[in-house]
């Protein structure tokens, strides 16, 4: 797994110092009592730099108590880069670089990317346990893959698509749940078994 500790104190630092001189803009903006669009816009600015800054050091604070990032390493890498993503788009919606339907576009993308990786992740704790429960995860995976690719057209394009779609789209989304709930009950199983091995061996 790619250690991206260096970037996350990276984008720390320049999230406090985005903090301090958007605080600056904003008080002297205040100050001079002028309230336009573009303070509207630096204060919304700030706004979103406070929130990205706290998400991430929850994010960090989390890691220190709990080693969030060894447990779910793959999910919480994907998701801090989302975080930095989210930090971007925000402020280019906020300053009109891109327009707000696209941001919105953009952020369910980020969703869907983040509860993908999650869904993955979890399944992946139950990998190399056996050989017949590692084939149904790696299918898994597969149509985890197929359902987010799946959702993007329906984000971008969602006026163009045909009725098949939605309903390949649903056997899809049923074969997934499908997978995932026969991995919960086979890894019960493989638990429960080797449990009741240990207990016998005592």
């Amino acid at each position: 797994m790619i250690d991206f500790s260096e970037f996350k104190k990276f984008f720390l630092f320049n999230l406090i110092g985005a903090l301090v001189i958007s605080a600056l803009v904003a008080v002297i903006t205040i100050l001079i009592g002028e309230f336009n669009e573009t303070s509207a816009k630096v204060l919304f600015t700030l706004f979103m730099v406070i929130i990205h800054s706290l998400i991430s050091l929850i994010f960090i604070w989390d890691d220190k108590k709990q080693d969030t990032f060894e447990r779910l390493s793959f999910f919480t890498n994907i998701l801090f880069l989302i975080i930095v993503v989210s930090f971007i788009t925000s402020i280019f919606g906020i300053w009109d670089v891109i327009p707000g339907e696209m941001v919105t576009n953009l952020y369910q993308t980020y969703f869907i990317i983040g509860f993908s990786s999650l869904h993955a992740n979890l399944l992946s704790k139950a990998v190399d346990k056996e050989n017949y429960l590692d084939m149904i995860i790696y299918l898994n995976y597969v149509f985890i893959g197929i359902v987010a690719l799946m959702f993007f057209p329906i984000i971008y394009m969602e006026n163009t698509l045909s009725e098949i779609y939605y309903r390949f789209l649903g056997a899809a989304g049923i074969i997934d749940g499908t997978l995932s709930i026969l991995t919960i009950i086979f890894y019960k199983l493989y638990t429960n078994k080797h449990a009741h091995a240990k207990e016998n061996s005592i």
